[in-house]
């Protein structure tokens, strides 16, 4: 039996703090254009996917660094070369890769929705990896919340991306 106390959130409860609802839908508006973007940047001015997924990250990279919570200090930015070299292969390996993959996907999908649904039923897999790794290494993981609402949400995503898979 998994240990309870581990898998419920330190604030108080899944809803306790709904700002972290609000970001997530305003991000998801906000991110939805930049899908379309990959198509239209290559039928009208010739932009590859790869090349647009170069220029597309820098400049969310320049927001993060600009608009967001660490200081623009040589410190902040670049901890320790180890730290940044970690960073660096990370996400080489579980951002760049995937994301090359999807972008291409995207411009040759009959509907560039598609893949994007199937990246998006990466929640299922971070659902219950967070779940696990706040049981079994609780000194490098946060607690989390799961519910049988949570459940529910989860086998949907399941039986929504069969559903696309099989069209």
């Amino acid at each position: 039996m998994l240990n309870s106390h581990r898998i419920v959130a330190k604030n108080g409860g899944f809803m306790a703090n709904r700002q972290w609802l609000l970001q997530s839908f305003l991000g998801m508006f906000l991110i939805f254009p930049g899908w379309l973007a990959i198509g239209f940047f290559n039928r009208n001015l010739r932009v590859s996917p790869d090349l647009f997924m170069v220029w597309y990250f820098l400049g969310g990279s320049m927001c993060s660094l600009f608009f967001g919570r660490t200081p623009l200090v040589w410190t902040a930015v670049f901890p320790s070369v180890g730290i940044v070299a970690a960073l660096l292969i990370l996400g080489f390996v579980v951002c760049g890769i995937p994301n090359l993959l999807i972008f291409r996907a995207v411009l040759t999908a009959p509907n560039p929705g598609l893949p994007v649904a199937i990246l998006n039923t990466t929640s299922v897999l971070v659902f219950f990896a967070s779940a696990g790794l706040a049981y079994v290494a609780p000194r490098f993981f946060d607690a989390v919340h799961i519910s049988g609402r949570s459940f529910i949400g989860v086998a949907l995503t399941i039986v929504g991306t069969s559903l696309i898979a099989m069209r």
